[in-house]
């Protein structure tokens, strides 16, 4: 934040000249004796913040210029500049200047308006209506001492919402105004309808006066209409059905004759019909026998076939094994055969080879030089006799043990071999091994599918065994509750005719007709039979569908089939009354419950009907508790509809029907329903019986499977038996000799290593002896070699020896190799397995052989099966369908025969309902002529299409009774003449012309008798209008047009008045509580900070929280160890403490850059000075800069520098300044500079 640096004063007050004060340190404070202009510079500073002349004590601004008050100015203008730091750290210069009566505005040297100059004071916040940049001298105990409403006034000030304090209160003035005209105007239009209330009142009791005469004579006209309407149409209905009726004699006698003679032709057809039935019945279980017998065959043939390719597909298995091993053999044989003729032919080469080596190498000897050699030699080998003598005996010994070390080399050759042979052998045993286990495993799986399959048998079986013993026996108990319930016994042809048609509705309407209510429901107990068939009776019989759609579907389906009329509950439109949950809660009497509680319905597509059947009817133990429920003497006298047990039914309207024979007969059809769902239950047990009883030929597969079953364990027994002994007996064995032959194979090698060390010593003692001879023979051949040009006469005789000794023992190793491949091949030889193979080729031929034949005897069982099965499945449509032919003509015959009864029975009927229509027709006529006759009489003036009512004579008119006239005094002919008057009923309301119930037609008459009287009654009680009521209320309706205009304008002014107001009211809330809220929050936080003590407390709460600027501003404070007191009882340094954290917290809302206290320590105590001294330099050092004007030293020698006023000796105040630098002193106790700023 920035801060004030300087201030520079000209002229200004009773600072005379130019005079700079400052620098301003953060804690700065004034001091200065009285009358030296400490408070001159306080002015200084808010005038050059642009505070109004009547704020700086004068009372123009003239006076501001020195030496004005005593009328010696010295000079015609003053001026004031304030040096000012930003937040950025730049200087700006804010200058005021006072020119006679006027002020000149700077900013940086800048001439601005005041507007502009308070606009650039309020953007380092300085806010000069608010003051919140300075506290005057005295302020501080005005600010303790002010009542609530005074507090209220100074927070406008500083939240500047006094500024709307004039414009709030003119609106809510004119705000008042306008309410009240609404007001006014509401209560003139309410005057207003009061008056046109009554004017309407005395017009509607014309009217009604007039409606009622007219409606009177109008429903007398409509009662002799409504009369003589259905008088005429019962007339035209009983003629037209006597037409109908003698229509229907003639057609019914008619009729009666062709059912009898349609019984004898329906008896003939059902005679053939049984006939036919049972000779294909006969025919049919014959073929199922034959079908029962070829199953098993067919069974067989398959299961073996399965069998014999499980066989197969192992033998096949094992001759794949023992081509790849004859392969394997014939391979290692031919590669043999190939290697013995290269052997051969190697050494052949060898041979020739080496012949011809021995031709160039001999060397060529004359006959002389031969025998000369031959000397030589003998005397050679005199000389050395007893060298060569030696020489052969270590040759000897040489030779000896190079044929043991060559026959100990053959024989680890040859068990090399031998081990290489066994070796190969067990690797060909553990082949036969595993495609044995492979084999076993084969089987195994078999089994285990087998017996899987063999369970799944066993379970049918045994479970269609279980259900056949389950159902013999329930069909045991089914009969026995039949018989002992009589419920064998024949249903009557009219209820079988009945439940034909809804089991047929049923059918043609799935999921659409459900079935009668009866049927879908039943009591929770025999007890509540008479009691449910009484809530019940009207519906029991009625069928249950879903839409009314439905319905008349089925109705006319009826219709066309000839059935029997039934009554529908088309679910859809059912009009329910809900449950009343209350009913369920109710404890006395005891044992009451919902009537719809105790039925159990287990389809809930008839709930809907059965709710709409019972309603909210209850069911009681006895009949009192019923009539006590019915008739309100229980409870809260609310009356319910009741049903005792014995079928009492008690009304709300104190109609009481009881039950008696009838009723327990209806009741019955509970008994009824349960006996038909018997005898169904009967019916489907006795066929699952017959699909069961067919159901055992499956026992002849479980013993098929078991005997499979039991081939495949003694397959698996075998192949393991056989596994078994090759394991111990071929390749335990085998592995035994391995390791014989591996232990020989092992200690020949020590013994090759043993005789190659003692021939290495014989070589050696060889190599001594054979160079001393070697010596002697050079001394006798000295001269014969010099003659041959060789060295030394071993030339000749090692070239030739050892040529020899080469050739023998290549020969000799290309005969061990043929040696060794002959072996190989004569071991092959004798492992031959061309044998096996063939073996296993012709088991698989066998078999392959075996399963075609197995093949085709399956596929002929098969064909033989599915033929008698086919040929089966025919005879039981054609049966299905002679037994459908037989019931059906059954049917027929028995519909014939009661349809011939029936028609017989609807002769009689008929002819007597003639004779009642002729009565009734000639009753209904002398009906009409009476009303006729009184229309006539009371001059009721009836509409008529033709004819008139002269024709209507009376025969007795004298008659002083008045009575109606009977058919003895109306003649026929006049019946004939009024046959020509015809009414037009067209002003006959339809729904009366609707009516065709004889019982709603009475009750219509009632009620227009009824109402024709009221209405005569009402007419004599009413006094004679006003006739002029029609014009009175036109002008009452022209005053209420006008008031309503008026009023509508006024609520209009009133709302745009109140919407001004509250946007008014908003923002002065809002400025006030912006300032308000903040300083209420922080005054207790800043009141314990002055006090150094945190028991100390301060409050500040508006009166008025709405509106608070309207009412007082409470503020209390609770000094350090005392108790709550008032304001007014604190002592002076407390309410000096409590005034500055009020004042602080104000500037802490709505902070200044500066902050400026005049001599606000005035009435400290020491102890008070310390703690706010303290306070205000941790505030200067951390917030804000403060300027204190001070007379006391304990506060002001805490501040960061001084600045000292003094007075001037001179004619006026001419004030001196002097500033010092106390921080210096703190710091390093050395003197600061004191400066005297003229």
């Amino acid at each position: 934040m920035g801060m004030l640096q300087t201030l520079e004063l000209e002229n200004f007050k009773s600072y005379k000249g130019h005079q700079v004060i400052g620098p301003f340190y953060q804690f700065t404070a004034i001091i200065g004796p009285n009358g030296s202009g400490k408070s001159n510079l306080m002015d200084a500073i808010c005038f050059v913040l642009g505070e109004k002349a009547n704020n700086l004590r004068v009372r123009k601004l003239g006076e501001l210029i020195h030496g004005a008050p005593v009328n010696r100015p010295v000079a015609n203008k003053c001026t004031v500049t304030m040096n000012y730091k930003d937040d950025n750290g730049k200087l700006r210069k804010y200058s005021r200047t006072v020119h006679g009566s006027s002020s000149e505005y700077r900013v940086d040297d800048q001439v601005v308006t005041p507007q502009q100059y308070n606009a650039e004071m309020e953007k380092i916040q300085i806010f000069i209506k608010a003051k919140n940049f300075l506290v005057y001298q005295g302020q501080i105990e005005q600010v303790a001492m002010k009542n609530p409403k005074e507090r209220t006034a100074l927070f406008e000030e500083i939240s500047r919402s006094c500024e709307f304090q004039s414009e709030y209160d003119k609106l809510k003035h004119d705000l008042t105004k306008a309410e009240e005209d609404t007001q006014l105007n509401m209560n003139k239009r309410r005057g207003i309808a009061q008056e046109k209330k009554e004017a309407k009142m005395e017009k509607d009791e014309a009217e009604k006066y007039q409606q009622m005469k007219d409606e009177a004579e109008e429903k007398q006209k409509h009662l002799f209409m409504f009369e003589l309407f259905h008088v005429e149409r019962q007339s035209e209905e009983a003629k037209e059905e006597l037409q109908d009726k003698k229509k229907e004699v003639a057609s019914l006698k008619e009729k009666y004759g062709n059912y009898e003679e349609a019984s004898m032709a329906k008896q003939k057809t059902l005679k053939k019909a049984s006939r036919e039935y049972h000779k294909l019945d006969k025919e049919a279980n014959e073929k199922e026998r034959e079908v029962t017998e070829q199953r098993p065959r067919f069974v067989q043939a398959k299961q073996e076939q399965i069998h014999l390719q499980k066989k197969l597909d192992a033998a096949s298995r094992s001759l794949n094994a023992a081509e790849k091993m004859a392969e394997s053999y014939a391979e290692q044989e031919g590669a043999l055969k190939k290697r013995a003729k290269e052997l051969q032919k190697e050494k052949a080469d060898a041979e020739a080879e080496m012949a011809s080596q021995s031709q160039e190498m001999d060397l060529q000897l004359s006959e002389s030089q031969t025998k000369e050699y031959s000397r030589l030699k003998a005397e050679s080998v005199k000389k050395a006799v007893q060298y060569d003598h030696k020489l052969m005996e270590k040759r000897m010994m040489l030779e000896t043990e190079r044929s043991a070390l060559k026959y100990e080399q053959g024989r680890l050759h040859e068990w090399e071999g031998k081990v290489k042979r066994k070796t190969d052998e067990i690797a060909r045993q553990e082949k036969n091994l595993e495609v044995l286990e492979e084999t076993k495993a084969n089987f195994i799986s078999a089994l285990k599918d087998e017996k899987a399959q063999l369970r799944l048998t066993e379970v049918s079986v045994k479970e269609s065994r279980e259900k056949l013993e389950k159902f013999t026996i329930e069909l045991t108990e089914v009969s026995r509750q039949l018989s002992d319930a009589h419920g064998d016994t024949q249903e009557t042809e009219r209820n079988k005719r009945r439940q034909e048609a809804v089991d047929n509705l049923k059918r043609v309407f799935p999921d659409k007709v459900h079935g009668r209510l009866v049927d879908l429901c039943t009591p929770s107990h025999k007890r509540f039979n008479l009691a449910v068939t009484k809530v019940l009776v009207k519906h029991m019989n009625s069928i249950v569908c879903d839409t009314d759609a439905t319905a008349m579907d089925a109705i006319q389906y009826l219709k066309e089939q000839r059935y029997p009329p039934e009554t529908f509950l088309p679910s859809n439109s059912l009009d329910v009354q809900p449950i009343n949950e209350k009913l369920r809660e109710i404890k006395q009497p005891a044992g009451v419950k919902l009537v719809y509680d105790v039925i159990n319905c287990a389809n809930p597509a008839a709930r809907k009907a059965l709710q709409y059947s019972c309603g909210n009817s209850l069911i009681c133990d006895n009949a009192e508790d019923a009539k006590s429920l019915a008739y309100g003497a229980i409870g809260h006298g609310e009356r319910y509809k009741a049903v005792a047990l014995d079928g009492t039914l008690f009304q709300q309207s104190g109609v009481i029907s009881g039950g008696g024979a009838d009723l327990k007969q209806k009741a019955k059809k509970w008994d009824e329903n349960a006996m038909r769902k018997l005898k169904d239950r009967r019916q489907g047990l006795n066929e699952q019986i017959i699909e069961l009883n067919r159901t055992k030929k499956k026992e002849m597969d479980v013993d098929a499977k078991r005997s499979t079953v039991s081939n495949l364990e003694r397959k698996i027994e075998g192949c393991s038996r056989q596994l078994q002994q090759m394991r111990q007996e071929g390749t335990a064995k085998l592995e035994q000799e391995l390791e014989v032959l591996k232990a020989e194979l092992e200690a020949i090698p020590p013994k090759i290593e043993e005789l190659e060390s003692r021939i290495e010593d014989i070589q050696k003692d060889l190599t001594a002896f054979e160079k001393k001879s070697n010596a002697v023979a050079d001394e006798v051949f000295a001269d014969f070699c010099k003659q041959l040009k060789i060295p030394h006469i071993r030339v000749y005789e090692e070239k030739e020896l050892r040529f020899q000794q080469e050739r023998q023992s290549t020969l000799k190793k290309f005969d061990a190799e043929i040696d060794r491949v002959q072996q190989e091949l004569e071991y092959l030889k004798s492992e031959d397995k061309s044998q096996r193979l063939k073996t296993e080729q012709d088991k698989v031929r066998r078999l392959e052989n075996e399963l075609e034949s197995l093949k085709k005897r399956e596929h002929k069982e098969e064909k033989v099966l599915k033929k008698l099965e086919k040929e089966l499945e025919d005879m039981k449509v054609k049966l299905l369908e002679r037994k459908t032919e037989l019931e059906e003509a059954e049917a027929e015959l028995q519909a014939a025969k009661k349809e011939a009864s029936t028609v017989h029975r609807e002769v009689t009927q008929a002819e007597k309902a003639v004779t009642g229509l002729q009565n009734e027709l000639e009753r209904r006529q002398q009906e009409r002529h009476r009303l006729l006759h009184n229309a006539k009489i009371q001059q009721i003036r009836l509409p008529l299409s033709s004819g008139s009512l002269a024709d209507i004579e009376a025969e007795d008119d004298d008659d002083e009774d008045d009575s109606q006239p009977t058919t003895s005094q109306v003649s026929k002919e006049q019946l004939d003449r009024e046959t020509k008057i015809h009414l037009n009923y067209r002003d006959l309301p339809s729904e009366l012309r609707k009516l065709d119930d004889e019982d709603k037609i009475r009750r219509a008459k009632e009620q227009l008798e009824k109402e024709m009287a009221s209405l005569h009654s009402m007419l004599g009680r009413l006094a004679a209008p006003n006739m002029k009521a029609n014009q009175r209320m036109e002008e009452v309706k022209e005053k209420e047009q006008e008031t309503t205009n008026e009023f509508e304008s006024a609520r209009r002014k009133a709302k745009k008045i109140r919407t001004q107001f509250e946007k008014v009211k908003t923002e002065r809330y809002r400025r006030f509580m912006e300032c308000f809220e903040p300083v209420s929050q922080k005054i207790d936080e800043i009141y314990k900070s002055l006090s150094r003590n945190q028991s100390a407390q301060a409050f500040l709460g508006a009166d008025n929280m709405e509106e608070p600027y309207l009412e007082g501003i409470q503020y209390n404070c609770v000094a350090p160890g005392k108790r709550f007191r008032p304001m007014d009882n604190l002592s002076g340094g407390e309410k000096t403490v409590a005034a500055l954290a009020l004042l602080f917290a104000m500037h802490a809302r709505n902070p200044s850059p500066f902050f400026v206290l005049d001599e606000v320590d005035a009435a400290l105590d020491n102890t008070n000075i310390g703690k706010v001294a303290q306070f205000i330099c941790e505030t200067a050092r951390k917030e804000m800069q403060l300027i204190v004007i001070s007379l006391k030293e304990e506060f002001y020698n805490k501040s960061d520098a001084l600045v000292g006023i003094y007075p001037q000796p001179a004619n006026c105040t001419v004030s001196g300044v002097l500033t010092l630098d106390l921080t210096k002193f703190r710091q390093s106790g050395a003197s600061g500079d004191t400066t005297m700023m003229p």
